[in-house]
């Protein structure tokens, strides 16, 4: 097993900035561990790991840790960075352990350790399909830019590119009769009074004073 790639795995997965620190937790951890591991499995564990981490396994446990609050708490007096960090450490380390350790091995530690410490020797889990919740997001596609000079919200076609009806549908300017300016010439007075004129006989312009 790789040094190196082991304190990759537990920087990366533990949140740590540096790889100092992440030797640090290895260590924590797995001097924690040597305190929960009998003395026949010790040295076993100790086989499979770098040179620098078997040593803390190769020696002999100064506490016995039966639980895993007792296991966080061994972490925390050996890597001296709070409980909280130190319980996430630990977990992150039983994990890297778990999947780089010979499968029978860990098979084996799991049913010598205490239950909840054997809990913590788990592969990381990747859930094949994302869960129930998680929606694709649609293409995202550029929206026009919308202004009061818009003709309407949503629409590309601004006021001065819309194409209005300049006259209702029964106006005589949009009648096709050869005869419209007879038509509108024509056309009787709508005022009170002036009734027969015409736009030909009208003489507004002499009425208004």
């Amino acid at each position: 097993m790789n040094g190196n790639d082991l304190v990759g795995l537990v920087r990366e997965r533990g949140g740590l900035q540096t790889a100092r620190e992440a030797r640090r937790a290895l260590g924590a951890a797995i001097g924690a561990l040597r305190c929960a591991l009998d003395d026949a499995d010790a040295p076993v564990v100790a086989a499979e790991l770098p040179k620098d981490l078997a040593r803390v396994l190769e020696r002999t446990a100064t506490k016995t840790v039966r639980n895993a609050k007792a296991l966080y708490a061994e972490t925390e007096r050996r890597e001296r960075v709070g409980l909280g960090f130190a319980m996430e450490h630990a977990q992150v380390v039983l994990q890297v352990l778990a999947e780089h350790l010979d499968p029978e091995l860990v098979s084996r530690l799991r049913k010598s350790l205490p239950s909840d410490i054997a809990a913590l020797l788990k592969r990381r889990r990747f859930p094949a399909e994302p869960p129930p919740y998680v929606h694709e997001h649609p293409a995202h596609r550029d929206t026009p830019l919308q202004t009061l000079s818009r003709s309407r919200p949503g629409a590309s076609e601004t006021i001065a590119e819309a194409r209005g009806e300049l006259a209702h549908r029964a106006s005589v300017a949009r009648t096709s009769n050869p005869r419209v300016d007879r038509m509108v010439a024509s056309a009787r007075s709508t005022r009170p009074g002036h009734e027969d004129e015409t736009l030909a006989t009208s003489h507004g312009d002499e009425r208004r004073r």
